[in-house]
């Protein structure tokens, strides 16, 4: 059970989802990992424009930019590439990208954001469980897509 308060329906709905998913996958994250995935569907749900730029160009830009930029950057990076693996694989498959593509570089994205330099900004604790588990959160995004066909939207 996740021990953060959800502010809105639309968390509580995430929630719902991501525990039904979770159970059917047999990956359990911990709280922060879970409450994590929760804030990132529910701000792509708010802000509904997922890249459609290279990811490795937005990438390199983040890794040439300092300080909260560049790790917010960073952080979009791991996000998309976590969204787009987990919700919307086709759009991998219509551009000819494996998906291991946006695993890897969505892996790199997160664990980046563990390095001292970002400290100050992020937990360090939680980049590295994400970057470590992105796989499983994968397939916990893609068994909620099964579950619930309304995420086959491209």
């Amino acid at each position: 059970m996740n021990r953060y308060p959800l502010r809105t329906r639309q968390m509580f709905i995430w929630q719902n989802l991501v525990d039904e998913a979770m159970g059917q996958t047999g990956y359990r994250g911990d709280d922060n990992v879970e409450h994590y995935l929760i804030l990132t569907l529910d701000h792509f749900t708010r802000d509904k424009n997922l890249s459609s730029a290279v990811v490795a160009i937005d990438f390199l830009l983040a890794l040439n930019s300092f300080g909260r930029v560049g790790g917010g950057q960073m952080r979009q990076v791991g996000d998309e590439c976590l969204l787009l693996a987990g919700l919307f694989p086709e759009r991998a498959e219509r551009k000819r990208v494996p998906l291991n593509y946006f695993i890897s570089m969505g892996q790199e994205a997160y664990r980046l954001l563990t390095d001292a330099h970002f400290k100050q900004i992020y937990d360090p604790g939680l980049f590295a469980k994400l970057s470590q588990d992105f796989p499983n959160l994968i397939d916990v995004l893609q068994t909620m897509r099964k579950i619930h066909k309304k995420f086959s939207i491209n």
